[in-house]
């Protein structure tokens, strides 16, 4: 936990990030399977009626795996730039903000990216560092500046009536 000008912050660990990051992977690959499939049956159907067209097929593969590449880096780096968080990490609470406390720009989401595809290069195991550093920050952290801390949670009123009568 750190405190900066009355905000405390606690830090959210390498499980609670993985469990975000199994869930984004989820969604991506819904994502991905439908940018895949519902264009590739529309196209596969046309195309058996027409025959066999080799380089119009191998174009539009390209074309399909240009559009899952795409949106495999926008959904990340979109997220983290306009909430600070994909929707696995809304679902368990945490939360990506600059080690200043300001939310990311295009340019802290992009170097965050760039350190994904670092940590990914080295089969995942540069994410492990999450564990072991002070500040649960790994080395995509680092590059661009940020940490994932906990988001307070937030308690509901009850109306007087529902108090301990």
């Amino acid at each position: 936990m750190e405190s900066q000008e009355g905000f405390v912050a606690e830090y959210a660990g390498f499980w609670m990030r993985l469990g975000a990051y199994i869930i984004d992977g989820i969604i991506l690959a819904a994502i991905n399977y439908a940018i895949y499939f519902v264009p590739g049956f529309a196209y596969f159907t046309i195309t058996w009626e027409l025959g066999s067209l080799k380089i119009v097929s191998s174009a539009f593969a390209v074309v399909i795996l240009v559009l899952c590449v795409t949106v495999s880096i926008a959904y990340p780096v979109c997220f983290w730039r306009w909430r600070g968080q994909t929707p696995g990490k809304m679902a368990l609470g945490i939360k990506i903000i600059r080690t200043s406390g300001s939310p990311l720009s295009w340019r802290d989401a992009a170097l965050r990216f760039l350190g994904y595809i670092i940590c990914w290069v080295t089969f995942g195991l540069l994410f492990l560092w999450i564990a072991f550093d002070s500040r649960k920050r790994g080395i995509h952290d680092r590059i661009a500046g940020t940490c994932v801390i906990k988001l307070p949670l937030k308690k509901a009123l009850l109306p007087e009536a529902y108090e301990g009568n």
